[in-house]
């Protein structure tokens, strides 16, 4: 009977169990799955409740596991204990399910909460933020409790500024001045640059001198709380430098928020400054004309001002200035091409609000008779270009090329830069740099010509000014001739003796396997006496010069001036054009007539010497003297195993001289204007040249016999590079010289590479919009159709003198336009080159002036403004106190998540649940642990 009722019960259960789950299941597709909705929804009075995730509810499906752990528990609880532990648990688990399903509930109510945004920048003096600290103390003071007061600080960005212990607010702070390098002391007019140069830095870094309403407004935005009517009051003087306040102020109107504007009653304080200064567009060179100043007033004053150039004073007035704007004249004029900036100065004799705002800078670049740097690496040789180009109308200068130019302004003076044999130790990569920049963004010509220092031979490999020619500067096969002579001076002494005598006939060998068959060898052994092992003779004879080097034996002391004399008397006489020794000793030795009658021997021959010093006991200032004298290198090393490879380097540096001098006839290779009207026939032989291989897409003009390029050029951006690898001078151009082509080549071929004014010009505007330039070229031919499709960079110098790109893009038909920050304060340069199908189309040029912030010519509050952004916000001008904080019967409507409460009680509830699992609410245990322990 008993067996019976328990079977029903548990059948009673499962049926029950099953009906209400498959109920809980239909009701959730019914409600759920198949009629979904996003949010269920129920008003009681004024307020709705809302589900916001209604599909959570699928998780109260679990409940019925919770009452089959409540039936089959192990626990010996009382029944109605087990039945509360079950029910708690539920109510966990609707708890999270209704965490999950986020509930809101949407209430009324006419709380205030009112946000002022107060101008703290330097265009509002100090009695108008106190004026306004007043006007926010008195809206505090007329808050509620129910209501908000806040309040927004804003120059360059906004800042919170916090209320007093009391609620209101003592002081409003205006935003910290960043501290940034001491302002230069005043060293007298020629640091008055460096001086401008710190205190426009200084301004770039103050953040008062900046305004941008707009981005108070934003911040406004998320202080606002979300139950509270939303009141904004603004107190500006409208003077906006950065941002869109009226686009901010029609969207906060759309998230409801009313604006209001406070105007206060202040003085201006006393200003002077430079509004503009008025620049002809087009200067010509050595042509008077007029710079006229614009100076604005605020009172009747007078002022001295002072007009640069560069950095020369050019001229200086005293002025009466009337309230209001006053024009001011100089006469000046520019007697030099090239960069110029105009500076002009201002002291004033009263009170002024701003010094930065008395100064204003423009630049422009002046052209003139074209201007040539002629760079001569051998001075003495310099009259033979001069002459030939003295009466070509162009205005040469020549230098060492020590006077190379290290600043673009320099630089930018001339028209073309000529580097005659000049060695690449003598320029340095800030000048290369600044020679590309010259050549790719100013429009500047550059050509190179050749010499024993130029090219390959000058170690101009891989360097900028390679990447700017038109040639590659290692020759593309080796040559025969020029033959070399190799001596190579080994020191026999006793310090000798051992492996080092042995190394130093492995580096003989290894020397003489190097060379070329047709190149010329010999071996001096030398110790206080002189030795010729192999007599000079050609490197064909490998097998018997090898066998001979095996002969070099240890002995004797060290006289180094005995073994320098004979080799020079062997290469002397010999007949290769690049005669060279290599030295090598371990000892110590006299000078004797080294310095004084055989070095300045050696190179009235042409013989250049290269040092081997071998442990610390050589002579090494001297060996370093000798290879200096002889042109040559000089090497030192502790580890004699050294020796060997150090001979083969040498010899192979010396071999593969890039000097072709033989004689050769320069050969017309392409058709160029700059060629016509040059007997070539008539032309005579050069001596020499650079062996070079031309570029891809250079153009080749000039080759010689083996088709190695003379004369080759192309373009670099907005500049043109040529090559000439043969030199000026009565070296390789002995006869040259003399020929009347000379004159007609060189000046044809300068004009042809100078920066020129022939390319179309398009006009290019800017205007300033904030902190940003912008640019737009308008691009119409001759036949006033517009010229699309142009690839245009647009290149900007800043005051520093840094360059940077930007992309000029088609905005519309014949319209390239772009836009760019201004980081600092001063004059720009902007250029523009134009392409069309790789070439370039046209250029463009242009100055901007950015002299100071534009915060400092606001002088007077923008009334107008302000009533905009009152008009579209709602609101009015000069609110009351009281009407801020009056609701007026407006309400606002709000949700207000319930989710967190409702898990705070499903974490109460478990908390709850976990202690009534381990504390017995009433009865016994039905095991008697007594009986348990007896049991064992």
């Amino acid at each position: 009977m008993i067996g019976s009722r328990s079977l029903l019960s548990k059948i009673f259960f499962w049926a029950a169990l099953s009906v209400v789950w498959l109920a809980g299941l239909w009701a959730y597709l019914t409600t759920v799955v198949w009629a979904p909705a996003e949010t269920w929804s129920l008003v009681y009075g004024e307020r709705t409740f809302e589900i916001m995730a209604p599909d959570y509810v699928g998780l109260l499906l679990v409940l019925p596991l919770l009452a089959i752990v409540a039936r089959y528990t192990l626990s010996d609880f009382p029944l109605y204990q087990r039945v509360l532990n079950a029910a708690l648990r539920a109510l966990v688990l609707a708890g999270l399910t209704l965490a999950l399903m986020q509930p809101v509930v949407t209430s009324f109510d006419s709380k205030i909460a009112t946000i002022i945004v107060v101008d703290t920048s330097a265009s509002f003096p100090d009695e108008a933020l106190e004026q306004a600290r007043q006007r926010i103390n008195t809206y505090v003071k007329a808050a509620t409790d129910d209501d908000q007061v806040r309040v927004i600080g804003f120059a360059d960005r906004p800042y919170q500024i916090d209320p007093g212990a009391d609620g209101t607010y003592a002081e409003l702070p205006r935003p910290a001045r960043q501290a940034n390098a001491e302002p230069a002391e005043d060293g007298g007019e020629a640091d008055k640059g460096d001086q401008d140069s710190a205190n426009l830095q200084e301004l770039s870094d103050d953040p008062t001198l900046q305004t941008d309403i707009s981005a108070a407004l934003r911040m406004a935005y998320g202080l606002f709380p979300d139950d509270h009517l939303k009141r904004l009051v603004v107190i500006s003087d409208g003077n906006q430098t950065r941002g869109d306040v009226l686009a901010e102020a029609n969207r906060a109107a759309d998230f409801g928020i009313r604006l209001y504007a406070a105007t206060l009653d202040y003085e201006q304080p006393a200003e002077v400054l430079i509004e503009a200064v008025d620049v002809p567009e087009n200067i010509e060179l050595g042509a008077p004309f007029y710079l006229v100043a614009r100076v604005f007033s605020t009172y009747a004053t007078t002022a001295r001002l002072t007009l640069w150039q560069n950095e020369y004073r050019d001229g200086e007035q005293e002025v009466e200035l009337q309230r209001g704007v006053t024009e001011i004249r100089f006469q000046t004029e520019v007697y030099e091409p090239g960069f110029r900036q105009f500076r002009l100065q201002m002291s004033v004799n009263g009170p002024d609000g701003y010094a930065a705002n008395n100064s204003f800078m423009y630049s422009a670049h002046i052209r003139g008779k074209a201007r040539v740097l002629y760079v001569e690496g051998e001075m003495r040789s310099r009259h033979h270009l001069e002459r030939a180009l003295r009466n070509e109308n162009f205005d040469v200068e020549t230098r060492s090329p020590a006077g190379l130019p290290r600043t673009e302004e320099e630089l930018d003076r001339f028209d073309l830069v000529l580097l005659s044999d000049v060695h690449s130790r003598h320029v340095s990569d800030a000048q290369q740099d600044l020679l590309t920049r010259y050549v790719r963004d100013l429009g500047g010509g550059l050509i190179m010509a050749g010499g024993q220092d130029s090219f390959g031979p000058g170690k101009w490999e891989d360097s900028a000014v390679e990447r700017l020619m038109p040639v590659s500067f290692e020759g593309e096969r080796q040559r025969e001739t020029p033959s070399l002579a190799l001596l190579m001076v080994i020191d026999r002494s006793g310090s000798m003796s051992g492996d080092r005598i042995a190394l130093a006939k492995d580096a003989a060998r290894a020397a003489v396997e190097v060379l070329q068959p047709g190149d010329q060898v010999g071996v001096l052994a030398f110790d206080n006496d002189i030795d010729p092992i192999v007599r000079l003779q050609p490197a064909a004879n490998r097998s018997r010069i090898l066998s001979a080097i095996n002969r070099l034996q240890v002995r004797g002391g060290t006289d180094i001036e005995l073994a320098l004399n004979e080799a020079y008397e062997q290469l002397a006489f010999a007949s290769a054009r690049v005669k060279h020794i290599i030295l090598l000793t371990d000892g110590m030795s006299e000078p004797g007539t080294i310095f004084t009658r055989i070095m300045p021997a050696m190179r009235i021959e042409n013989i250049t010497v290269t040092t081997v010093a071998v442990g610390d006991g050589a002579e090494t200032s001297m060996l370093r003297r000798i290879a200096e004298r002889g042109s040559g290198r000089y090497h030192f090393t502790n580890n004699p195993y050294n020796v060997p490879q150090i001979f083969t380097q040498e010899t192979r540096t010396v071999a593969r001289s890039a000097l072709a001098e033989e004689p050769i006839r320069a050969q017309v290779a392409g058709r160029a204007q700059l060629l016509e009207g040059i007997a070539w026939n008539a032309a005579p032989y050069l001596l020499g040249y650079v062996t070079t291989r031309p570029k891809p897409q250079s153009e080749v003009l000039l080759t010689v016999e083996g088709g190695d390029p003379l004369l080759a050029r192309w373009r670099v951006g907005l500049g043109k590079t040529a090559a000439f690898t043969s030199d000026l001078k009565n070296r390789w151009g002995a006869e040259w010289v003399r020929w009347p082509g000379y004159a007609q080549l060189w000046a044809q071929l300068i004009r042809d590479t100078m920066r020129t004014d022939d390319r179309d010009r398009l006009p290019m505007r800017v205007v300033l919009d904030g902190e940003r330039a912008r640019v737009m070229v308008d691009a119409i031919g001759e036949d006033d159709r517009f010229i699309n499709d142009l690839d245009s960079v647009l290149r900007v110098t800043d005051p520093e003198g840094n360059d940077s790109q930007v992309t000029l893009h088609q905005r519309a038909p014949g319209r390239y336009e772009a836009s760019f920050p201004l980081p600092q304060f001063g004059a720009y340069q902007l250029a523009a080159q134009h392409d069309r199908a790789g070439d370039t189309f046209a250029v463009s040029q242009a100055s901007l002036a950015y002299p100071y912030p534009r915060e400092m010519t606001y002088l007077e509050p923008n009334e107008a403004l302000i009533a905009q952004i009152v008009a579209m916000g709602k609101g009015e001008m000069d609110p009351s106190p009281e009407a801020i904080f009056d609701a007026d019967g407006e309400e606002v409507r709000y949700r207000r998540q319930l989710w967190p409460w409702a898990l705070l009680v499903a974490l109460a509830i478990m908390v709850l649940d976990l202690a009534l699992r381990r504390i017995r609410l009433s009865g016994q245990t039905e095991l008697s642990w007594l009986a348990l322990t007896r049991s064992k």
